[in-house]
């Protein structure tokens, strides 16, 4: 990222007080957010343009609360009800995609190419796979216009993720279920052995 400094005061000052890398990316940081919220129509806010810069940093996926707690580790003071509108204005504009966590909670994504999610349904470890391409479109662009030409309808773009086991959760799952059919074949033959006992014997042994 190129460095930005601040207007020089004097020469004096600018040799005793020069502004550091990370507060001349912090300054350029800031003002790409703004850049991007006066693009998207926004309106400018302390809380929008720190909730957008979390996001912009990297790919994430957040609850409202998640992204509550990682500000306020930075010392940002917050309200979970101010994330809460942030994130939903962000995501009427596009600058974030809202979608489902494995309870139903609202997730929101900072990567907004096409693509979609897969969701462990135990976990909750999210995970983005790329959109793919059916006769050079996106698979929801396709549904949707499979789906008007079949009904007539005029329908939105399908908006969707896939749930599942994450590998770690599903060698977990393997292994209990390779346990439980052993136990369980351990217990029919002890039941047909007795079975059989009772079989040969139906009246007892006699004293």
């Amino acid at each position: 990222m190129k460095s930005r400094t601040s207007p020089k005061r004097g020469a004096t000052e600018a040799r005793s007080a020069p502004v550091s890398n990370v507060e001349a990316e912090h300054h350029e940081s800031c003002d790409d957010t703004r850049s991007v919220l006066k693009e998207y129509g926004l309106r400018y806010s302390r809380p929008r343009e720190v909730i957008l810069g979390y996001l912009l940093q990297k790919d994430r996926h957040v609850s409202a609360e998640s992204l509550y707690v990682d500000l306020k580790q930075r010392g940002e003071d917050l309200s979970l009800s101010t994330v809460y509108l942030n994130l939903s204005t962000l995501a009427d504009v596009g600058l974030v995609r809202e979608f489902k966590g494995p309870s139903g909670q609202a997730l929101y994504d900072s990567n907004v190419t096409p693509h979609y999610h897969v969701v462990c349904r135990e976990t909750g470890e999210v995970r983005d796979i790329p959109a793919p391409e059916i006769n050079g479109v996106s698979l929801a662009r396709f549904l949707k216009e499979y789906a008007e030409a079949t009904t007539g309808w005029q329908v939105d773009e399908p908006r969707f993720s896939l749930t599942g086991l994450a590998p770690r959760r599903a060698k977990v799952h393997a292994k209990n279920q390779a346990k439980n059919h052993a136990k369980n074949q351990v217990e029919t033959r002890s039941e047909r052995a007795a079975a059989a006992t009772d079989h040969d014997n139906p009246h007892g042994a006699e004293s």
